[in-house]
């Protein structure tokens, strides 16, 4: 099967800040666009997005009963949109 073309796009995340350091998104907003809540994390670790090959914070969450993944790089969030 074929991968899907994707690119990279920022989004807005609201999100809690624990006092140890850690962060968890809330809820995730499409620019322009509806909000998404995130129901759980999975998992966070440094990953290369598959659209732009760069390194940055990949957690593994899910919305809407599906596991997707949402970046953060330097305070900037971002999804892999489908083209």
């Amino acid at each position: 099967m074929p991968s899907e073309a994707r690119r990279k796009q920022y989004v807005e995340v609201i999100a809690t800040h624990h006092i140890d350091g850690s962060v968890r998104p809330q809820k995730i907003i499409i620019m322009a666009g509806p909000a998404f809540d995130v129901e759980d994390v999975k998992g966070v670790a440094k990953a290369k997005a598959l659209s732009t090959f760069e390194i940055a914070n990949r957690y593994t969450i899910v919305v809407k009963g599906k596991e997707t993944f949402l970046y953060e790089d330097g305070g900037r969030w971002f999804v892999e949109m489908r083209t």
